[in-house]
């Protein structure tokens, strides 16, 4: 049997060959169509606008970030030194944020001559090559020069005859794609749809590259491997930053000049490059957190080469068949049949490599979601309460739910099935073109994917409204589901079940139209494949068929043979009678046959994953969350020692001059300049109208919020210089409407203290008398409360929540209208438990019924955001100011109603 090796050629013949100075035009043009798209791009915006820079003159003021309102003191300006940056969370899917605040008031201020030095360089200046994107532009260059240098010698050193490959293809090919680029360029100034064009047109080049590059290391051509090898490199890592470019140019276009963008891109709601590697990076390389952190990451490895090793075993199987099938041509039984087994051999390996990868990597998938749900759920609970207000449950947890799945689908569909199934038709083409040596049969291939390949990325781009819309509706109609449900009595008390069930089935309906169009549009990109795909089938077999017919009448014409054509065209050299053997028809059916077995699903794949990275950008925008409250770099734990001081008159709490207002209040309303001071081991109640901040007190108190002026001291101490947990575990909250878990009254109340003891849960009971309630139920302390405490009464959550902040002994406590929602003989019962949780502690009451705070060492009146009057509760009637008129109104409300 003869070999196919033909003799080893120079570097100068390789480098002369009418494929290598095809290829490396058609990667001149390709490159010079890439570079000449920005400089277009730059010349059809002008100096003033590439980039995104910002051309608006800035105003001649401008508002800058502070916390200090026009009327407020000069010294409460420092009050931002103290707030830290946020630290990054889950491997900086969100870098080092800015200071994010629930409002950030404004001072006007006049523009000083280094910020209007800045704005006018901004605005005039032009491209620089200091710019991020500037040095993809000097590779561009490099590579046409390289590309050029590389023609130069392949000309010397071919005869005249090549003069065709070098002068009229690269005129047709610069002259078409100049044309088109100039085209998309004018329609489209930001480059936001034609930017995935011009990835696609690098992805041909680096094909081009490599099929010729192997052409060169087949036929002895070193050099023209080495250059083609590093071209593929640079091509492939510039490709790679593409996306960060494109991303780039949209968010500048919108958002500002290129470096802000630059410093805050990880700040944005964009799916990142940089956010899905750190989303995937569990699949590929789990971390280190334990020790089946090594198997894991042993797991991920093996099982990328057991997917290596599966694709090489079915790649190599034709190849069998076409010696099987030569060998039979020639009566060679023997040899067939063990070329046969060979073919059998392979593809039982192949399936046996593919179905170890699956087991695998299951362990690796398991790890990842473990460790992707943990880091989510940690996540939540990190974010401020005021992100949580702003939410709907409903559609965080689907958003996490479905995060946490795209990324299993995207490691299933795009780099296990979609990857492996592209690099396997780079391969086909490779070897249609060296090992078969028969170029129109690689060109027509390569074709047909290329086709199938942009038409599923069009046609899937379309079909995105479809899926945005679905995931829409899908979202809408969990949301009315989880409200209705949450809102389960309210419903009952309107007799609404109608109304509830219209609203959700208007919902429903409008998620079942959306899954029709979902589906509509699926069926229309299948059909479109399929007939891509037996177009292909149909011409790439008849090509060979072509091919073989073209070698078997060159063998009859140039070596003479009459009989025997099939043995005689073995003896006939490939370069002499170019085309097919009679055996290599079994083998390019073969690949053809396997090449379009996983092509066939790219539509469905191709979907599939589009719907994940929608998902995935969910998942991302969650976790790209940072929370208004962190702690400073620097902060210390609030001094335990100065906690259990029992000093009096020491004060414990101070609030220093404080500024506060949510988003959503008017410019008048909020807290204006509040300042008191509450001493060790008092108690202190807060009065006021509705909306004058008594809640917000509480809350600036325990921290889930920063003031935006002045400051909040514990012990002397700014609460923003403290680490949040050590000053919450100081402060025990009972709010008004207590919340339990939907478990036993024992775990609820341990809930104050993890490690308490059943004889503290018992004294705990017994000091919020809630110990007789708990042994008069079947169950006893195994009793289940019911999503959020349904099965108990106002009074017993109100006193379970105080059983759990007597287990947590705190020093301070926060009593938020803890009894405003109880009845009077309630109240009572309940009102004495929270005596007994306020003794020797310093108390913080805010209190809407000012009966309940007749006792109380100090009333703070709060009016416009101030404090109006303080004092006792005789004092204060004395005066005869805000609260005595409030008394005497809830007095004579109370009066009335017992008259009624």
């Amino acid at each position: 049997q003869i070999s196919r090796n033909e003799p080893a050629r120079t570097a100068s013949e390789s480098m002369s060959s009418p494929y290598f100075v095809l290829s490396t035009w058609v990667a001149v043009a390709l490159q010079c169509l890439r570079l000449s798209l920005d400089l277009i791009q730059v010349a059809a915006t002008g100096p003033n606008q590439q980039h995104g820079a910002n051309t608006e003159p800035k105003a001649p003021e401008q508002a800058t970030e502070t916390t200090v309102r026009t009327n407020s003191p000069p010294e409460s300006t420092t009050a931002t030194s103290l707030k830290p940056s946020t630290n990054s969370l889950y491997g900086s899917i969100k870098a080092e944020d800015e200071e994010a605040q629930p409002l950030k008031t404004s001072v006007a201020r006049p523009t000083t001559n280094q910020e209007q030095s800045t704005t006018t360089t901004s605005s005039s200046r032009c491209f620089s090559w200091a710019h991020p994107q500037g040095w993809i532009w000097r590779i561009q260059c490099i590579c046409v020069v390289v590309l050029l240098i590389t023609l130069v010698c392949a000309g010397g050193s071919s005869d005249t005859t090549n003069s065709l490959w070098t002068v009229r293809p690269f005129l047709g090919w610069a002259a078409l794609w100049i044309l088109l680029e100039a085209s998309l360029s004018y329609r489209d100034a930001t480059r936001t749809r034609y930017g995935w064009f011009s990835r696609i047109l690098r992805w041909i080049t680096v094909m081009a590259l490599a099929v010729s590059a192997t052409t060169s290391a087949i036929q002895g051509g070193s050099v023209g491997v080495i250059i083609r090898s590093v071209l593929i490199v640079v091509l492939v890592t510039a490709m790679w930053d593409d996306g960060y470019s494109m991303q780039l140019r949209r968010q500048t276009a919108s958002n500002g000049t290129a470096e802000n963008i630059v410093e805050n891109v990880d700040k944005t709601k964009t799916m990142s490059r940089d956010a899905m590697l750190i989303l995937l990076k569990p699949y590929f390389w789990p971390d280190a957190t334990d020790n089946t952190a090594f198997w894991n990451r042993v797991r991920a490895i093996s099982t990328w080469l057991f997917l290596i090793a599966s694709k090489g075993c079915d790649l190599t199987a034709p190849l069998m068949v076409g010696h099987a099938s030569t060998a039979l041509a020639h009566q060679a039984y023997g040899e067939s049949v063990r070329y046969s087994i060979y073919y059998a051999v392979l593809l039982f390996f192949g399936v046996l490599f593919n179905e170890a990868k699956s087991l695998v990597y299951l362990k690796v998938a398991q790890a990842a979601f473990v460790q992707l749900s943990e880091a989510s759920f940690d996540h939540l609970h990190h974010l401020s309460l005021d992100w949580h207000l702003r939410k709907r449950l409903g559609e965080v947890l689907r958003g996490m739910d479905r995060g946490i799945a795209a990324c299993d689908q995207i490691m299933k569909y795009l780099f296990m099935w979609l990857v492996p199934a592209f690099a396997e038709c780079l391969v086909v083409t490779i070897i249609f073109a060296t090992y078969f040596q028969y170029l129109p049969l690689a060109l027509l291939v390569f074709s047909f994917v290329f086709v199938y390949i942009v038409w599923t990325i069009l046609v899937t781009l379309w079909r995105k409204k479809f899926r945005k819309a679905l995931v829409v509706s899908d979202n809408e109609w969990h949301d009315r589901f989880t409200d209705s449900m949450v809102n389960f009595e309210t419903v009952k008390y309107f007799t609404a079940e109608k109304h509830e069930k219209k609203r959700f089935g208007e919902s429903v309906t409008r998620y079942q139209s959306g899954s029709v169009d979902v589906q509509a549009s699926l069926s229309f990109l299948n059909i479109s494949q399929q007939i891509l795909l037996q177009l292909c089938m149909a011409t790439a077999l008849s090509t060979t068929v072509w091919g073989i017919q073209q070698r078997m009448d060159c063998c009859s014409e140039t070596a003479g043979c009459d009989v025997g054509l099939s043995d005689c065209c073995r003896l006939v050299d490939r370069r002499v009678c170019p085309g097919m053997q009679v055996g290599d028809f079994v083998a390019v059916l073969s690949y053809v046959v396997g090449l379009f077995a996983p092509l066939n699903f790219l539509g469905s794949m191709y979907n599939a994953v589009i719907m994940a990275m929608i998902d995935l950008t969910s998942l991302s925008e969650l976790l790209a969350e940072s929370p208004d409250v962190t702690d400073a770099p620097d902060a210390m734990e609030l001094p335990l020692d100065i906690q259990s001081t029992n000093n009096r008159e020491a004060v414990a709490v101070e609030f220093d001059n404080v500024y506060f207002r949510y988003p959503t209040q008017p410019e008048k309303k909020g807290l204006r300049g509040l300042s008191f001071k509450m001493k060790r081991g008092t108690t202190t109640a807060i009065v006021g109208a509705t909306g004058e901040g008594k809640t917000t007190i509480g809350r600036l108190f325990f921290r889930f919020y920063d003031v935006q002026g002045g400051a909040v001291k514990v012990n002397g101490i700014d609460v923003r210089s403290v680490t949040q947990k050590s000053l919450r575990d100081a402060i025990a909250v009972v709010p008004q409407s207590a919340s339990m878990f939907n478990t036993t009254i024992r775990e609820n109340l341990r809930y104050g203290k993890q490690d308490a003891t059943d004889d503290e849960l018992r004294q705990a009971a017994k000091d919020a008398q809630l110990l007789g309630f708990i042994e008069s139920m079947d169950d006893g302390w195994d009793t289940l409360v019911g999503d959020r405490g349904l099965k108990l009464s106002g009074g017993e959550k109100q006193r379970a929540a105080i059983a759990r902040c007597l287990l947590k002994n705190p020093p301070f406590v926060i009593l938020d209208e803890a009894t405003a929602s109880l009845d009077t003989l309630t109240e009572k019962s309940v009102q004495d438990a929270l005596d007994r949780l306020g003794k020797h502690r310093t108390v913080l009451v805010i209190a809407h019924r000012l009966g309940t705070i007749r006792n109380a060492d100090n009333i703070v009146v709060l009016k416009d955001g101030k404090v109006a009057e303080e004092g006792k509760h005789e004092q204060l009637l004395a005066q005869n100011g805000v609260y005595a008129a409030m008394w005497n109104m809830q007095l004579h409300s109370t009066s009335s109603n017992v008259e009624d």
